[in-house]
């Protein structure tokens, strides 16, 4: 059974192509590079060990396709048995690939939410462990991780002047806030935006009324992004933190952020993944820049998530950038 962290310590790497065009450092955050395809087998990773420490005998996860990766790798390494209910939304190909990883898939629902239903039900059953895409502490903790690679990697002495990661449920930015607010870390005032696209849009949501809101329906093609609700502890962490600012995009920025991120740096992630690279890629940070003390003129560095995805061939962003016009 493995006892070390089941995540690799993943690359720190300067753009050079984004730099010229920031005029600053800009360093991407390889997760697309992880074992599960992912950052998610950082916290998922971490909880299935905790649960297994209880005696589980399988897990049991409801996904769209990226925690239900990196459960069926935690289970595989850690010999349990695993269940992933997925949506219909998620393709075939990420399906055979849990399935060749040796986890059970059942499709049910429309969406992720009606998948996690009915994995909370089979999760009742003797002997398993429901294991959520992101709302647990255990998941937070796991991918805070990521957050001591970045201090580890960048430059002595330098911090971001800013950090662009993609929201979902919200298990990411939580992490990602934990680790800035360690002590042995300190980036308590680093700016943070917070990126999803129009139809995936909960936490801009939450933020907006006050309070968590569910949303009628996913209608983005960033379908790993879509939680009809974010985790309440995301919500929480934007009074603990000034600088966190929700920003949403058009599916049509993700996909092309996606476009230009393969032709310059020969990668290819998902459009929930082209949320977080949208800012610098468009234009969509321009609001933001009329507060300079959030978004100086001058910054010493910016940081991306590059959070990676499963769900994605260069057929499937072909076909996006046809719907969506991006040459």
């Amino acid at each position: 059974m493995a006892v070390g962290p089941l995540h690799i310590e993943t690359p720190l790497l300067l753009s050079d192509s984004l730099s010229q065009k920031w005029e600053c450092p800009v360093y991407l955050k390889l997760e697309n590079l992880q074992n599960s395809g992912t950052f998610k087998i950082r916290g998922i990773g971490h909880l299935c060990q905790k649960a297994i420490e209880t005696g589980c005998e399988r897990f049991v996860c409801s996904s769209g396709g990226n925690a239900g990766m990196a459960a069926a790798l935690a289970a595989r390494e850690l010999k349990r048995d695993v269940t992933i209910c997925v949506p219909e939304t998620t393709p075939v190909l990420v399906r055979e690939k849990l399935q060749s990883l040796g986890a059970e898939v059942i499709v049910h629902g429309s969406e992720w939410n009606g998948a996690d239903a009915l994995a909370r039900k089979k999760a009742q059953e003797p002997g398993c462990q429901y294991i959520p895409p992101f709302d647990h502490p255990d998941i937070w903790h796991g991918h805070a991780s990521m957050v001591h690679e970045i201090h580890r990697q960048l430059p002595p002495g330098q911090k971001p002047g800013l950090i662009s990661v993609a929201v979902g449920g919200g298990g990411l930015l939580c992490g990602l806030m934990e680790g800035m607010h360690h002590p042995d870390i300190g980036w308590t005032d680093v700016p943070v935006v917070a990126v999803e696209t129009k139809g995936a849009d909960s936490f801009a949501a939450a933020v907006g009324k006050g309070e968590i809101v569910t949303l009628d329906a996913i209608t983005s093609v960033a379908t790993c992004l879509g939680s009809k609700a974010v985790c309440q502890e995301s919500l929480d962490w934007c009074k603990r933190h000034p600088t966190l600012r929700s920003v949403v995009i058009q599916d049509r920025d993700a996909i092309l952020s996606c476009a230009r991120f393969a032709d310059e740096h020969r990668m290819l992630v998902e459009p929930a993944c082209g949320a977080a690279l949208a800012p610098l890629y468009t234009e969509c940070l321009r609001p933001l820049r009329e507060d300079a003390h959030l978004l100086p003129e001058t910054m010493p560095c910016i940081v991306v998530i590059v959070c990676g995805g499963n769900t994605v061939s260069t057929k499937m962003l072909e076909g996006w950038k046809s719907r969506f016009d991006v040459e």
